[in-house]
């Protein structure tokens, strides 16, 4: 055993079990029993062993620290922790957050609203971090429960408030309307709103607030006036499944539209501070406006782009990449796409034919490019419809597209890194990664560091390569070719 000296006092602790004496020199070998023995290696290399009886490390931390813990926890199973021993009864009614999730079936919905109703008297401490409601199936029956749930976590000044109902089947007019008293909370720093709506003429003060997100709500240029201008830390501003028509964010840094954007179009103006936005949406249309659809999504995505030009980091999904495809393909004799700012691309597609152009037209307008990461995820429900006489009159042959183009600016000067994640032997656009890996190996001049991950699992976020090099390798004389 090395007990190396150490400029500062350094603790390291051995569990052992011994029945008897023991010494330094068979510490490591010793085996069973029923005693635990603890060595401590303080400064100067001064070792003690003490012995103890039913070692219990969790229940030994602070109390601060097991708040803390439980605060990760549903509050529903922290609660049943109080089970553990006498001093865990109460532990949970210090927690640092409280999180409530309905997975009840429709007809124990009442059941949930009153559980939680009787649970929160019980909560002991005066300073709330973090309140969470999730999927909690709102009808206006509950909004006096859902008022007294906001209530109770204003008044122990939270920080981080989710409240993500679902008002999946009610009509708008009847979605959770949020009270005067959260619009001017001023300790919030992060707030998630799912199916809320806003008073007619809302007074908003959220001073410290840093990161907002919407989800299904309809959002007047009024509404978004006012949310910003009381939002002055806002930095991190996410929509999804809203309406809108302009955002005016000067001081945003970071912004993500994600869902269905429906038929309405919408606009960013002086959203010079941003660092990062994502582009994760799509636009429905019935089937008489199909005829127009075309020229209205690259019209809202072509203005979305240029208001973007100066942002550093992108990610672009499936449709929004295959919009830009048909802009490619359409107006392949029109003026260039205008040069954009970002040192970083991310494409979230599972990489198909239809994405192909899109892809270049992003690398022609991206001459400063410094990294680009491909994320394959499934995107079956967010692809373009192209209609079939656009497919028969400028199909391509996906195999040969990358033979036919030359290389780009930022291929010649920048593009250092390269990331392709979610990585399948036998995933759908294994053909296309092979033909898009092949032309950034020939024409990236200045790479210096391709990585290839397997598709994670949430419960395994390890990059490992063996798929991946079994396909390098089944690829060899494809992948390699004179530069």
């Amino acid at each position: 055993m090395n007990f190396a000296s150490t400029q500062s006092p350094l603790y390291k602790i051995h569990l052992l079990a011994h029945t008897s004496p023991i010494s330094l020199e068979n510490l490591e070998s010793t085996k069973t029993s029923e005693d635990f023995w603890v060595v401590e290696e303080r400064s100067n290399s001064n070792c003690v062993c003490t012995k103890r009886h039913n070692l219990d490390r969790i229940s030994d931390l602070p109390d601060s620290i097991l708040h803390h813990i439980l605060s990760f926890l549903p509050t529903e199973e922290a609660i049943e922790a109080s089970y553990l021993s006498k001093r865990w009864n109460w532990l949970w009614t210090f927690a640092s957050g409280l999180s409530f999730h309905d997975h009840q079936d429709s007809e124990h919905v009442t059941d949930f609203a009153v559980s939680v109703c009787k649970t929160l008297p019980l909560y002991r401490s005066h300073k709330l971090d973090k309140f969470h409601i999730t999927d909690f199936r709102y009808t206006p029956h509950f909004e006096c429960y859902v008022d007294y749930w906001v209530n109770f976590a204003t008044t122990h000044n939270v920080e981080n408030l989710y409240l993500e109902l679902d008002s999946t089947e009610m009509p708008y007019y009847d979605h959770y309307k949020l009270s005067q008293s959260l619009c001017t909370h001023s300790s919030l720093k992060t707030l998630a709103l799912r199916f809320c709506k806003f008073e007619p003429k809302p007074c908003i003060r959220w001073t410290s607030l840093r990161v907002l997100c919407i989800t299904y709500a309809r959002l007047t240029r009024d509404m978004i006036r006012k949310i910003l201008l009381g939002s002055p830390a806002l930095t991190d501003l996410r929509l999804y499944n809203f309406e809108f028509q302009v955002i005016l964010a000067p001081n945003l840094r970071s912004l993500s539209i994600s869902g269905l954007m429906y038929r309405r179009r919408f606009r960013l103006r002086n959203v010079s501070s941003l660092v990062e936005a994502k582009l994760s949406f799509e636009r429905t249309m019935t089937d008489h406006e199909r005829e127009s659809c075309y020229s209205k999504n690259r019209s809202v995505l072509t203005k979305l782009l240029v208001s973007l030009l100066h942002v550093p980091k992108i990610t672009i999904s499936t449709w929004c990449l295959q919009v830009l495809s048909l802009l490619t393909i359409l107006e392949v004799k029109a003026l260039p796409s205008p040069l954009a700012e970002r040192k970083c691309l991310v494409l979230d597609t599972e990489l198909n034919k239809w994405d192909l152009p899109g892809i270049t037209n992003l690398l022609q307008s991206s001459p400063d490019l410094e990294k680009l990461v491909v994320n394959l995820v499934p995107s079956c429900n967010s692809k373009l419809e192209f209609k079939p006489e656009f497919i028969n009159d400028y199909n391509f042959d996906h195999e040969e597209f990358w033979n036919s183009k030359r290389t780009f600016e930022c291929l010649s000067l920048h593009l250092k890194t390269v990331e392709i994640v979610g990585f399948e032997a036998k995933c759908f656009g294994l053909p296309f990664v092979l033909g898009f890996v092949q032309f950034l190996l020939k024409h990236a001049r200045v790479l210096e560091k391709m990585v290839i991950y397997e598709k994670r699992e949430a419960t395994n976020q390890t990059p490992t390569l063996v798929e991946a090099r079994e396909f390098l390798q089944g690829h060899r004389d494809e992948l390699i070719t004179d530069s």
